[in-house]
């Protein structure tokens, strides 16, 4: 296979820690010659921080226990997966400008952990898949309706459903074409975790409204095999992307305005029963 590009999502830039992202990319390995870039990572901040971005947080994320207990969904989305997600958006674009037929996405904190044989992909020429994930975490099992992983007569790949894990992956022509022209004037203004956004686009996703905000029309695989892995996740605390004061700060002015606009409602409907 060959790759025109690898991009690197990093908000670290030092010299010494882009070589030591290099080096631990062609650990995977690389197909001989692959070019790297190593992109600066958008700071989520930056949208409370800078006017005029043209990127908007979903505000919809949030949902009540009551309608779904589920932790990732029972908050906003932070500062950090927003950032996350902008960073993804970046690489698409510099892709689509440039005319990439094929290009790996990698954060960070990927480490590889299996050496990649590149010649299972020969197993995959006569299917037309637009993404395929080098690692992916399934989600069946925590939602048994969306159903696990389904096999497509491969050896070494699967069709993902409802996922996590969005570390690694590759991307081909036709599926960037979709995600800078189809998805992303909708994603702009409706930033979720490149995760939930991700599932929607290319699988299943549980939520009624990821389902009616994008179609899955992104044709993706994913290897059985999970040959990178992550060093940065909550368990570890060490996750650039959990909640941070300035998310509480703004889910308590979230919560403050609808309860005032809830008082407001409540107010308007008593005097009307009286009227």
């Amino acid at each position: 296979m060959v790759i025109d590009q690898v991009y690197i999502i990093s908000i670290d830039h030092r010299p010494e820690y882009i070589q030591e992202l290099i080096d631990r990319a062609n650990r995977i390995p690389l197909p001989y010659g692959t070019p790297v870039k190593v992109i600066e990572g958008f700071v989520g901040k930056r949208l409370i921080e800078e006017n005029g971005q043209e990127y908007t947080l979903y505000k919809d994320w949030k949902l009540p226990e009551e309608v779904h207990k589920y932790g990732y969904w029972n908050r906003p989305t932070t500062y950090g997966e927003a950032g996350g997600m902008i960073s993804h958006t970046l690489c698409w674009e510099d892709a689509y400008k440039n005319g990439y037929k094929n290009v790996l996405i990698m954060e960070d904190d990927f480490l590889p952990i299996v050496n990649l044989d590149w010649n299972i992909f020969d197993e995959t020429q006569d299917y037309e898949w637009e993404m395929c994930l080098l690692a992916h975490n399934s989600l069946h099992r925590v939602f048994p309706l969306i159903g696990s992983p389904i096999r497509i007569g491969m050896k070494y790949f699967v069709k993902p459903t409802y996922f996590y894990n969005t570390h690694c992956y590759l991307m081909r022509e036709s599926g960037i074409k979709k995600l800078v022209e189809q998805h992303l004037p909708t994603l702009k203004k409706n930033v979720v975790v490149s995760d939930e956004f991700f599932a929607a686009v290319m699988a299943t996703h549980p939520r009624k409204d990821m389902r009616a905000m994008y179609v899955s029309n992104i044709s993706a695989i994913a290897t059985k095999e999970d040959y990178v892995t992550q060093t940065r996740f909550q368990d570890a605390g060490n996750s650039l992307t959990e909640p941070t004061e300035e998310d509480l700060v703004r889910e308590r002015e979230l919560e403050a305005k609808l309860s005032a606009t809830t008082e407001s409602d409540t107010v308007v409907d008593s005097r009307r029963e009286k009227g």
